[in-house]
């Protein structure tokens, strides 16, 4: 229980912060120049001295291109950054003249920057030592430092003691594979096996249907992370749904050849497909994790949708699919999520469109949307990055059959998935986003170059991903990063109460009513019961109504039904409540009144309102119920 200082401490910084607060907004997306910019990998120098790092695969083998007239001779473009983002000075052509089937870069804790470039017979690995200025050990057109054999869509993650992790599954049977380095990514050697033979995964793990990996993320006492996703295990092996979402961990402190890592399943279903592409997994101040997919949870779902879980304990357990995006976007894909400084916060960032459910759809315009969440998901705040459409016709999901269906369309300009980051000297969000508004567009719908541009766009507006919360100036800073905390004092005063009616004890005739249920406010859910800042409900009213047509009357206080009115202007009676402790962190509340009501059907709803004025407003299943007065 936080002491009556500490308490009023936190409750004068949240009314700061409610004060300052400004929108979600962030700049317009600078192009990158020269390279080839679909799937844009984008990260940032843990020390927060400004420097920013992008590659983009491209294309395999990045020679053949060459000889036809493409600008790359190797396989990775390679943009580099000294001010957190804001200019770009260093342009390369780096990885070798086999590679540039996927690309992605890591910066080690001495500033290192490590690039992997695909060669699929293995992964090429880069290394500067002086800022992403050059590669030494790439300048030649090709490799020098082949890692990972039998290599697809690899992943570079930095470690807690200097060491870096290779990460991919093989070609052969789409297998995981993580490999360890702690020389500088100079060697690697076999790091464990992600897949444990005696959990979950491996009943529905098979060669035909393989696994798609996304990049994993290290804990603070190192324990790796590795979400993966496969189909059934009787699925087709072209084409089939990945519908089984599963994450990996490691032991505290990392793997070695001996490590067997933990499987835990964070979602199943016989009709989900969520594939969508790619899967993403974020990790915040707190430890707690946050996995994005796009696609179905279930049967009968129209649209294609941007689903978050999350995982306050380490892995162990998972939400629900909780929906990000809002209900106008109906297609929503190449999804990614970044953790913030502080507990329970969060960035994501994806593309939508208005048209179809379908992202194959060819009626399709996209444009690129970030959210942000202080409550680790409970609600987000929302921004159009590029208000006008970066995209058009259709994003194919469909892989490496992308084009290969006659008859379908199979644009991959954007190739698989788009970047967000975390600065960690400011707190404040950056997107890498591939876009091609020249192909397809208004009067040029036949026009279509096959590529696509990398762009950068940097929060500028909106409060900082960090302990603070600091509004987002669009200024750099470079004076170091703000240190990961399991403490938010941002998250707190943004969210409603929510209620709940005991269906079990609700008591109506047409003489007397009898209602009770419980309201939450929780402020700060980091996880940890030190930081935990809990709020106050300060009000509890229910409504009583009955439907005459298309309006509604509301029961008054004097236990009659109003005049019929607009359903939307409920009369809301206010009711005992009693809180019933910093344990429970739940306010009881009763509503009993002696009444006079014609028969019928009524529905019954209760709401909350906070010691700051925020009122419960969203009606869910568990806070409105119905029942039939006879």
């Amino acid at each position: 229980m936080l002491g009556r200082g500490v308490l009023l401490a936190t409750i004068v910084a949240t009314l700061a912060f409610t004060a300052s607060a400004q929108a979600l907004e962030f700049t317009s997306p600078q192009q990158l120049p020269k390279w080839a910019g679909g799937e844009p990998s984008l990260t940032f120098d843990p020390s927060g001295n400004g420097d920013t790092y992008v590659t983009a695969p491209q294309g395999i083998p990045s020679a053949a291109g060459a000889a036809i007239g493409a600008a790359a001779t190797k396989g990775v473009g390679f943009w580099g950054s000294h001010d957190g983002g804001v200019s770009f000075p260093e342009v390369l052509n780096t990885g070798s003249g086999s590679g540039g089937g996927d690309s992605d870069v890591e910066v080690g804790a001495d500033g290192t920057v490590f690039v992997a470039d695909l060669e699929a017979v293995a992964a090429d690995i880069c290394t500067s030592h002086d800022h992403g200025h050059s590669f030494p050990d790439c300048d030649t057109p090709f490799a020098k430092n082949q890692q990972g054999p039998e290599n697809d869509r690899e992943w570079l993650t930095r470690g807690t003691h200097g060491e870096i992790y290779l990460t991919y599954h093989d070609f052969a049977a789409g297998f995981p594979l993580i490999y360890k380095s702690t020389d500088g990514a100079q060697t690697f050697t076999p790091c464990g096996t992600i897949i444990d033979p005696g959990g979950p995964a491996a009943q529905t793990y098979t060669p035909q249907g393989g696994t798609l990996v996304s990049k994993p993320v290290v804990g603070r006492d190192g324990t790796i992370y590795v979400e993966f996703t496969t189909p059934d295990q009787a699925a087709s092996p072209v084409g089939s749904a990945l519908n089984h979402l599963y994450m990996a961990a490691s032991p505290p402190g990392g793997c070695d050849g001996t490590t067997v890592f933990k499987n835990t399943l964070i979602y199943q279903n016989a009709d989900a497909d969520l594939g969508k592409i790619f899967q993403a997994e974020g990790i915040d101040g707190a430890d707690h994790l946050y996995v994005t997919a796009a696609g179905k949870t279930g049967a009968n779902q129209a649209d294609t949708n941007l689903w978050l879980f999350r995982s306050a304990d380490r892995g162990a357990h998972w939400s629900a699919p909780i929906q990000v995006n809002p209900p106008n976007l109906k297609a929503n894909v190449l999804p990614w999520v970044a953790g913030g400084r502080g507990g329970d916060e969060l960035l994501v960032g994806w593309f939508g469109s208005e048209a179809s459910g379908d992202p194959n759809d060819a009626r399709n315009a996209w444009r690129y949307y970030a959210a942000t969440s202080f409550d680790g998901g409970e609600s987000f705040d929302y921004a159009t990055v590029t208000p006008d459409p970066i995209h058009y016709q259709d994003i194919c999901t469909q892989g490496i059959f992308c084009g290969l269906i006659p008859g379908q369309p199979g644009n991959r300009n954007l190739a698989d998935f788009s970047s967000v980051a975390v600065n960690p000297a400011t707190g404040c969000g950056a997107i890498a986003l591939p876009g091609d508004p020249e192909n397809h567009s208004p009067g040029h719908e036949d026009d279509d170059n096959f590529g696509s541009h990398a762009y950068v766009a940097l929060q500028k507006a909106g409060p900082s991903l960090s302990p603070n919360g600091a509004d987002c100036s669009g200024r750099p800073a470079t004076n170091g990063a703000t240190p990961l905390s399991s403490s938010n004092h941002v998250c707190g005063d943004r969210v409603a109460p929510r209620s709940s009616i005991s269906r079990r004890h609700l008591r109506a005739t047409r003489r007397r009513i009898r209602l009770s249920g419980r309201t939450i406010d929780r402020v700060c859910n980091t996880g940890t019961s030190k930081s935990a800042f809990h709020g106050k409900v300060a009000k509890v009213t229910v409504s009583v109504s009955k439907k005459s047509g298309r309006r509604c009357r509301f029961l008054t206080k004097k236990g009659r039904l109003s005049r019929a009115r607009s359903c939307r202007k409920a009369i809301r009676i206010p009711v005992k409540a009693r809180y019933l402790g910093h344990r429970t962190d739940k306010t009881a509340w009763s509503f009993r009144r002696r009444v006079h009501l014609p028969r019928g059907k009524y529905t019954f709803a209760a709401r909350g309102t906070d010691a700051f004025g925020h009122r419960e407003t969203r009606k869910r299943h568990y806070n409105t119920t119905t029942k039939r007065i006879r």
